[in-house]
């Protein structure tokens, strides 16, 4: 047998499989027939400044549902990835939750889980901080959009959102 042949095959089954591992573990927790597509934008998706009615205080979590068209290009206009985002939303068959938090500005958010409640969805969501934990105090409005496609369930009406990691 080659074992250079041996040796390369085995890596790179090794490398592809460490990769769709890798994957599996960084992907949300979500229920049967649910499909999720995130994006994190550091800053408020309703505008910059923020409006007063869109402002978010240290700690505080906003969340919002959106399910049509309309709605979300009239109110989402900061972020050409975020707009972008809308724009390849396809509101038939989904619907978008805006999880917004003031926290510093070096950490992102990222979605955990979602689980199916009485009543509609509960979302796990976690501060990832930097590995070098920076020390910075300044207040930033961070924003994550979701876009769920659930091919069991309308869009909810109460969705709960815990976030966890604040320093």
């Amino acid at each position: 047998m080659n074992r250079r042949k041996f040796l390369v095959i085995g890596g790179l089954g090794f490398g592809t499989g460490g990769y769709f591992t890798w994957n599996w573990y960084q992907s949300p927790s979500l229920p049967d027939g649910m499909n999720v597509d995130t994006l994190y934008v550091r800053g408020n998706v309703f505008g910059e400044p923020s409006p007063e009615d869109h402002q978010v205080g240290p700690r505080e979590e906003h969340h919002r549902i959106i399910e049509d068209e309309e709605t979300a290009a009239g109110e989402i206009t900061f972020g050409d990835s975020a707009i972008e985002f809308v724009e390849e939303t396809d509101f038939d068959n989904s619907y978008l939750i805006i999880i917004q938090t003031g926290m510093q500005t070096e950490p992102d958010l990222a979605l955990e889980a979602i689980s199916r409640t009485d009543g509609g969805l509960h979302l796990d969501v976690t501060v990832e901080h930097p590995w070098w934990r920076g020390v910075n105090d300044d207040l930033g409005t961070h924003s994550l959009l979701i876009r769920v496609t659930d091919e069991k369930d309308d869009t909810p009406e109460l969705v709960s959102v815990d976030i966890e990691g604040y320093v």
